[in-house]
């Protein structure tokens, strides 16, 4: 099975989260701006929101997307609750299959949720990995 990590992180919280998620996969996380293999099963997408919605860059990205059967989506937000409902109706716009349980955790932004990710939330995206790739038909 072929499976790549794709993420926008502009404070490093969505990061953390792309190289837990890769290492439990044993592939590497890499930002957007690196191409997605037009052979992938599975891509683990993570964004954040910023504002209320999910970066341009990050829509321009979902709107170039092409040859990936299923996107897993991960994010990381210090208030709002996680980016899935902003990304999934892009890809599935596109007809890409969404894997329809995702990963969210807090982020830290300036004076709130300090330490996040912390060590619990990288396990969990760890986890969340693995579980998606064993039940991924």
């Amino acid at each position: 099975m072929n499976i790549e990590v794709r993420y926008l992180s502009k404070s490093g919280n969505t990061a953390k989260v792309a190289e837990a998620i890769a290492t439990a996969l044993n592939v590497t996380a890499k930002p957007i701006s690196e191409q997605v293999a037009p052979d992938t099963d599975i891509l683990f997408l993570g964004g954040a929101v910023y504002a209320f919605e999910i970066d341009d860059e990050l829509k321009a990205f979902i709107r170039n997307l092409d040859g990936v059967k299923a996107v897993a989506v991960f994010s990381t937000t210090a208030v709002v609750k996680s980016a899935y409902s902003h990304i999934k109706p892009l890809l599935e716009k596109k007809g890409i299959k969404v894997i329809p349980t995702d990963f969210h955790c807090r982020g830290e932004f300036k004076f709130m949720r300090k330490g996040r990710p912390n060590s619990d939330d990288l396990a969990k995206a760890r986890q969340f990995a693995l579980e998606v790739t064993a039940s991924y038909n």
